[in-house]
Protein backbone atom coordinates (compact mmCIF):
# COMPACT_ATOMS: atom_id res chain seq x y z
CA UNK A 1 0.00 0.00 0.00
CA UNK A 2 2.61 2.32 1.11
CA UNK A 3 4.86 1.59 -1.89
CA UNK A 4 1.61 2.08 -4.29
CA UNK A 5 0.80 5.50 -3.08
CA UNK A 6 4.42 6.81 -3.51
CA UNK A 7 4.13 5.87 -7.51
CA UNK A 8 0.84 7.29 -7.38
CA UNK A 9 2.06 10.57 -5.53
CA UNK A 10 5.53 10.54 -8.15
CA UNK A 11 2.91 11.56 -11.06
CA UNK A 12 0.34 13.43 -9.28
CA UNK A 13 3.65 15.77 -7.93
CA UNK A 14 6.37 17.49 -9.68
CA UNK A 15 8.63 16.73 -11.02
CA UNK A 16 6.82 13.52 -12.29
CA UNK A 17 3.42 16.17 -13.00
CA UNK A 18 5.43 17.79 -15.94
CA UNK A 19 8.07 15.14 -16.34
CA UNK A 20 5.23 12.86 -17.63
CA UNK A 21 3.38 14.75 -20.06
CA UNK A 22 7.05 16.19 -21.36
CA UNK A 23 7.74 12.18 -22.65
CA UNK A 24 4.54 12.19 -24.05
CA UNK A 25 5.08 15.84 -26.04
CA UNK A 26 8.22 14.27 -26.92
CA UNK A 27 6.99 11.18 -28.33
CA UNK A 28 4.30 13.24 -30.50
CA UNK A 29 7.17 14.71 -32.24
CA UNK A 30 9.16 11.75 -33.03
CA UNK A 31 5.62 10.62 -34.06
CA UNK A 32 5.07 12.98 -36.73
CA UNK A 33 2.82 15.52 -34.95
CA UNK A 34 5.19 18.58 -33.84
CA UNK A 35 2.64 21.27 -33.17
CA UNK A 36 1.15 19.11 -30.29
CA UNK A 37 3.96 17.97 -29.29
CA UNK A 38 5.76 20.88 -29.36
CA UNK A 39 2.88 22.60 -27.49
CA UNK A 40 2.59 20.06 -24.64
CA UNK A 41 6.44 19.78 -24.18
CA UNK A 42 7.15 23.42 -23.97
CA UNK A 43 4.25 23.68 -21.46
CA UNK A 44 5.54 21.00 -19.16
CA UNK A 45 8.77 22.72 -19.26
CA UNK A 46 7.64 25.92 -18.40
CA UNK A 47 5.67 24.57 -15.70
CA UNK A 48 8.37 22.86 -14.36
CA UNK A 49 10.65 26.06 -14.55
CA UNK A 50 8.16 27.57 -12.63
CA UNK A 51 7.64 25.35 -9.38
CA UNK A 52 11.45 25.17 -9.28
CA UNK A 53 11.55 29.17 -8.81
CA UNK A 54 12.19 30.11 -4.86
CA UNK A 55 9.91 32.97 -5.22
CA UNK A 56 7.34 30.94 -6.37
CA UNK A 57 7.20 27.56 -3.48
CA UNK A 58 7.51 30.16 -0.91
CA UNK A 59 4.26 31.28 -1.69
CA UNK A 60 2.74 28.42 -2.49
CA UNK A 61 4.14 27.09 1.00
CA UNK A 62 2.94 30.37 2.87
CA UNK A 63 -0.45 30.06 1.47
CA UNK A 64 -0.99 26.41 2.09
CA UNK A 65 0.61 27.25 6.07
CA UNK A 66 -3.31 27.94 7.13
CA UNK A 67 -2.36 27.34 10.54
CA UNK A 68 -0.69 30.07 12.76
CA UNK A 69 1.92 29.62 15.32
CA UNK A 70 0.70 29.43 19.10
CA UNK A 71 0.03 32.52 20.83
CA UNK A 72 0.92 33.37 24.21
CA UNK A 73 -0.74 32.74 26.95
CA UNK A 74 -1.33 28.96 25.54
CA UNK A 75 -5.18 27.80 25.28
CA UNK A 76 -6.16 26.01 28.31
CA UNK A 77 -7.84 22.86 27.31
CA UNK A 78 -5.46 20.31 25.95
CA UNK A 79 -4.57 17.47 28.40
CA UNK A 80 -1.53 15.70 25.94
CA UNK A 81 0.48 17.00 23.03
CA UNK A 82 1.01 14.30 20.34
CA UNK A 83 3.71 15.23 17.80
CA UNK A 84 3.71 12.75 14.68
CA UNK A 85 6.73 11.52 12.67
CA UNK A 86 7.54 12.48 9.60
CA UNK A 87 10.25 10.35 8.31
CA UNK A 88 13.77 8.36 9.34
CA UNK A 89 17.54 8.69 9.32
CA UNK A 90 18.60 5.15 8.16
CA UNK A 91 22.08 3.79 9.01
CA UNK A 92 23.78 7.50 9.96
CA UNK A 93 27.09 7.39 9.91
CA UNK A 94 27.66 9.71 12.50
CA UNK A 95 25.28 7.55 15.01
CA UNK A 96 27.56 4.31 14.37
CA UNK A 97 25.59 3.51 11.57
CA UNK A 98 22.37 3.19 14.00
CA UNK A 99 18.99 4.63 11.97
CA UNK A 100 17.52 8.16 14.19
CA UNK A 101 14.94 10.55 12.96
CA UNK A 102 14.86 12.51 9.91
CA UNK A 103 15.19 16.37 9.78
CA UNK A 104 11.28 16.76 9.64
CA UNK A 105 10.88 14.43 12.97
CA UNK A 106 13.62 16.05 14.37
CA UNK A 107 11.87 20.17 13.86
CA UNK A 108 8.78 18.00 15.42
CA UNK A 109 10.35 16.85 18.24
CA UNK A 110 12.30 20.01 18.75
CA UNK A 111 9.20 22.17 19.51
CA UNK A 112 7.33 19.30 20.91
CA UNK A 113 10.34 19.33 23.87
CA UNK A 114 9.52 23.03 23.75
CA UNK A 115 5.74 23.18 24.48
CA UNK A 116 6.20 20.54 27.14
CA UNK A 117 8.50 22.75 29.12
CA UNK A 118 5.77 25.12 29.24
CA UNK A 119 2.74 22.92 29.95
CA UNK A 120 4.38 20.23 31.44
CA UNK A 121 1.78 18.02 29.64
CA UNK A 122 2.42 14.05 28.63
CA UNK A 123 3.81 13.20 24.91
CA UNK A 124 2.14 10.99 22.76
CA UNK A 125 4.59 10.10 20.06
CA UNK A 126 3.24 8.66 16.96
CA UNK A 127 4.98 6.93 14.08
CA UNK A 128 5.44 3.13 12.95
CA UNK A 129 7.74 1.87 10.18
CA UNK A 130 6.42 1.56 6.82
CA UNK A 131 8.92 -0.22 4.86
CA UNK A 132 10.03 -2.12 8.04
CA UNK A 133 12.93 -1.18 10.49
CA UNK A 134 12.39 0.21 14.28
CA UNK A 135 9.21 2.51 14.26
CA UNK A 136 9.70 5.82 14.36
CA UNK A 137 8.08 6.54 17.84
CA UNK A 138 10.59 4.10 19.35
CA UNK A 139 13.12 6.18 17.60
CA UNK A 140 11.61 9.76 18.32
CA UNK A 141 10.99 8.44 22.45
CA UNK A 142 14.62 8.13 22.25
CA UNK A 143 15.57 11.61 21.11
CA UNK A 144 13.36 12.76 23.37
CA UNK A 145 14.68 11.58 26.23
CA UNK A 146 18.79 11.59 25.37
CA UNK A 147 18.65 14.84 23.38
CA UNK A 148 15.76 17.18 24.44
CA UNK A 149 15.62 15.99 28.58
CA UNK A 150 11.79 15.18 27.95
CA UNK A 151 10.08 11.97 28.55
CA UNK A 152 7.34 10.42 26.39
CA UNK A 153 3.84 8.83 28.12
CA UNK A 154 2.50 7.21 25.38
CA UNK A 155 4.41 5.44 22.36
CA UNK A 156 1.88 4.57 19.24
CA UNK A 157 4.45 2.55 17.02
CA UNK A 158 1.54 0.48 14.58
CA UNK A 159 0.83 3.55 11.86
CA UNK A 160 1.78 4.12 8.18
CA UNK A 161 -0.28 6.81 7.58
CA UNK A 162 -1.26 9.83 8.81
CA UNK A 163 -5.22 8.38 8.80
CA UNK A 164 -3.62 5.97 11.22
CA UNK A 165 -1.82 8.42 13.37
CA UNK A 166 -5.08 9.82 14.82
CA UNK A 167 -6.87 6.73 14.46
CA UNK A 168 -4.50 4.49 16.56
CA UNK A 169 -3.74 8.12 18.99
CA UNK A 170 -7.36 8.39 19.95
CA UNK A 171 -7.75 4.41 20.99
CA UNK A 172 -4.70 5.84 23.09
CA UNK A 173 -5.93 8.77 24.74
CA UNK A 174 -9.61 8.02 24.96
CA UNK A 175 -8.66 4.78 27.00
CA UNK A 176 -6.88 8.12 29.50
CA UNK A 177 -10.34 10.42 29.10
CA UNK A 178 -7.86 12.58 26.54
CA UNK A 179 -9.88 14.01 24.12
CA UNK A 180 -8.44 17.73 23.32
CA UNK A 181 -5.42 17.98 22.39
CA UNK A 182 -2.02 20.46 21.44
CA UNK A 183 -0.79 18.55 17.72
CA UNK A 184 2.71 18.98 16.57
CA UNK A 185 3.61 18.91 12.77
CA UNK A 186 5.04 21.00 10.18
CA UNK A 187 2.95 24.13 9.41
CA UNK A 188 2.46 22.74 5.65
CA UNK A 189 1.12 19.37 6.85
CA UNK A 190 -1.10 20.72 9.70
CA UNK A 191 -4.17 21.02 7.37
CA UNK A 192 -4.31 17.58 6.32
CA UNK A 193 -3.03 16.51 10.05
CA UNK A 194 -6.09 18.28 12.10
CA UNK A 195 -9.24 16.75 9.50
CA UNK A 196 -7.94 13.78 10.38
CA UNK A 197 -7.41 14.20 14.18
CA UNK A 198 -10.59 15.42 14.02
CA UNK A 199 -12.35 12.97 12.16
CA UNK A 200 -10.96 10.36 14.74
CA UNK A 201 -12.60 11.84 17.21
CA UNK A 202 -9.92 14.43 19.00
CA UNK A 203 -10.52 18.57 19.44
CA UNK A 204 -7.87 19.50 18.45
CA UNK A 205 -5.43 22.59 19.49
CA UNK A 206 -2.85 22.84 15.93
CA UNK A 207 0.96 23.40 17.22
CA UNK A 208 2.76 24.22 14.07
CA UNK A 209 6.11 24.31 13.64
CA UNK A 210 9.12 24.66 10.75
CA UNK A 211 7.15 27.55 9.17
CA UNK A 212 8.43 28.70 5.58
CA UNK A 213 8.89 32.00 6.39
CA UNK A 214 10.35 35.28 4.55
CA UNK A 215 12.02 38.46 5.18
CA UNK A 216 13.61 40.66 2.57
CA UNK A 217 17.24 38.90 3.24
CA UNK A 218 15.67 36.36 0.74
CA UNK A 219 14.99 38.84 -1.69
CA UNK A 220 17.76 38.25 -3.74
CA UNK A 221 17.98 37.48 -7.94
CA UNK A 222 18.47 33.68 -6.55
CA UNK A 223 14.76 33.86 -5.56
CA UNK A 224 13.97 33.73 -9.49
CA UNK A 225 16.66 31.19 -10.14
CA UNK A 226 15.23 27.47 -10.35
CA UNK A 227 16.68 25.23 -8.33
CA UNK A 228 16.10 21.32 -6.48
CA UNK A 229 15.16 22.95 -3.14
CA UNK A 230 12.33 25.17 -4.34
CA UNK A 231 11.06 22.36 -6.65
CA UNK A 232 11.28 19.82 -3.38
CA UNK A 233 9.32 21.85 -1.19
CA UNK A 234 6.84 22.59 -3.95
CA UNK A 235 5.87 18.54 -4.37
CA UNK A 236 5.66 18.43 -0.60
CA UNK A 237 2.28 21.21 -0.40
CA UNK A 238 1.32 19.15 -3.66
CA UNK A 239 1.30 15.82 -1.82
CA UNK A 240 -0.08 17.86 0.85
CA UNK A 241 -3.18 19.38 -0.96
CA UNK A 242 -3.64 16.26 -2.85
CA UNK A 243 -4.05 14.64 0.63
CA UNK A 244 -6.38 16.90 1.92
CA UNK A 245 -8.78 16.77 -1.49
CA UNK A 246 -9.18 13.33 -0.88
CA UNK A 247 -9.61 13.37 3.07
CA UNK A 248 -12.48 15.30 2.27
CA UNK A 249 -13.58 13.26 -1.34
CA UNK A 250 -13.75 10.55 1.99
CA UNK A 251 -16.62 11.55 3.62
CA UNK A 252 -18.76 11.66 0.13
CA UNK A 253 -17.43 7.65 -0.53
CA UNK A 254 -19.11 4.21 0.57
CA UNK A 255 -17.03 3.18 3.55
CA UNK A 256 -14.61 0.56 2.36
CA UNK A 257 -13.33 3.35 -0.71
CA UNK A 258 -13.03 5.79 1.71
CA UNK A 259 -10.78 3.87 3.93
CA UNK A 260 -8.55 2.99 1.29
CA UNK A 261 -8.53 6.88 -0.30
CA UNK A 262 -7.36 8.27 3.55
CA UNK A 263 -4.70 6.48 3.99
CA UNK A 264 -1.85 8.44 2.23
Amino acid sequence: MIVWHGVVNAFLTPPGLFLLPMAVGLALIFARRPKAGTTIATLSWAGLVVMSLPTVSSALARSWESYPALHRPLPIGPRAIVVLAAGRYHDAPEYGGHTTVGVDTLARLAYAAHLFRETHLPILASGGAPLKGTAAALLMRQVLNRDFATPVKWVEASSKTTAQNAEYSWVILRSQKIHTIFLVTQAWHMPRAVALFRRAGFKVVPAPTDFVTHSRRDATILSYLPNAHALALTAVIFHEMIGLAWVRAGALLPAPLAQFISQG
